[in-house]
């Protein structure tokens, strides 16, 4: 093969090449180059939070701890517009069998440490090697005003509140027992995640963070 002829082969390769590029440069980009968002959740900070609370209503100020999942990208690419999806939530029956939690409607989770009139529900990104906390529920001490008014003496126990975007109201807060939460992030640039969480509310309250997230509530495999 003379040089003119190999001249010729090697510029129609390249030029087939480039062309290849250019159409599948997003697909080959997207091989290499993506999100990938995980999720935990653990019984220690900055997991699960005590924090002060009051009640607007009167003058009561008690705490509250907050279960928050940790939404983590450890991919190699920012990811964008990122939601967590409260799916299903399930409850245990005495059978050992789980069901739909009555009247649970699916909504999206709220974003930590956001406005609790104007949370923060749609994320605008998460960089690779960061992370973001995502409210799951909060468990109030049983002696507030707002579970009082709905309680007996004798149910005087925790309570779980769902951090719903739209917040449920006390009397749909949810009574001790052990929980499957299913849990969706989706972006505008990746894959949807599904991540299962699994928790057992005793109904043990204690202002003790330790003796709280021992007996109190416990995550894990019912």
């Amino acid at each position: 093969m003379d040089s003119g002829n190999v001249a010729q082969w090697a510029g129609a390769v390249a030029s087939t090449a480039a062309v290849i590029v250019a159409l599948f440069k997003e697909e080959i980009l997207r091989r290499f180059r993506r999100p990938r968002l995980t999720t935990s959740i653990k019984a220690r900070h900055p997991y699960c939070v005590r924090t002060a609370y009051r009640e607007s209503a009167n003058s009561w100020t008690g705490w509250r701890y907050f279960l928050r999942i940790m939404i983590e990208n450890k991919g190699n690419m920012r990811a964008e517009k990122v939601e967590v999806f409260l799916s299903r939530a399930l409850v245990q029956q005495s059978d050992g069998a789980f069901v739909l939690v009555p009247e649970f409607t699916p909504m999206n989770l709220r974003w930590s440490h956001t406005e609790y009139d104007d949370p923060e529900i749609y994320v605008d990104g998460i960089s690779p090697g960061k992370g973001r906390l995502c409210d799951l529920a909060a468990i109030s001490d049983p002696s507030s005003p707002r579970l009082k008014s709905i309680l007996r003496d004798s149910e005087m126990q925790t309570r779980l509140s769902l951090r719903l975007e739209v917040l449920p109201r006390a009397s749909d807060w949810l009574p001790p027992g052990r929980y499957k939460f299913e849990i969706l992030v989706a972006g505008s640039n990746f894959e949807t995640v599904t991540h299962s969480i699994e928790l057992h509310l005793t109904g043990v309250w204690s202002e003790d963070v330790t003796h709280m997230l021992n007996h109190g509530v416990i995550f894990g495999r019912p």
